[in-house]
């Protein structure tokens, strides 16, 4: 006995719809570190003996295998010697991913990118700490 397409197509979505609740149910019970999106602090330490002003807004971060996001819109902060200057992003992909992190500095006319934890490397750290003297 051969099934009718439009019967085939209904069961299909009426076994989708039964599904749905199922899953959402399963991630309401998973980890929260397990689950898309977390908040991440990253902080800037200037290690230096003259002030400097962080860029937020020219900052990003980069989960491996993906692009480079800002981690502030308009946002920029002065830095004094000594100081630990913090912001918080919603991140797009769970806690325990491998992030890069690209700070953005400026003192006078000079401008200063800083890679964390590295130029190639990657840390799942989630208040990373960067220490700059420019």
């Amino acid at each position: 006995m051969m099934i009718q397409r439009h019967v085939l197509i209904r069961r299909t979505l009426i076994a989708a719809a039964l599904a749905l609740p199922i899953g959402a149910a399963i991630a309401a019970g998973a980890p929260s570190d397990a689950v898309a999106g977390c908040q991440i602090t990253v902080s800037v330490h200037n290690s230096g003996s003259q002030a400097f002003t962080v860029d937020w807004d020219e900052s990003k971060v980069k989960v491996s295998g993906g692009t480079w996001d800002k981690l502030a819109n308009n946002s920029s902060e002065l830095v004094g010697a000594g100081q630990t200057k913090s912001v918080v992003y919603g991140a797009l992909f769970n806690c325990g991913a491998n992030r890069r992190y690209q700070i953005h500095t400026t003192q006078g006319g000079d401008e200063e990118t800083t890679y964390f934890p590295g130029v190639s490397s990657w840390t799942t750290d989630q208040t990373p700490t960067i220490n700059i003297s420019m």
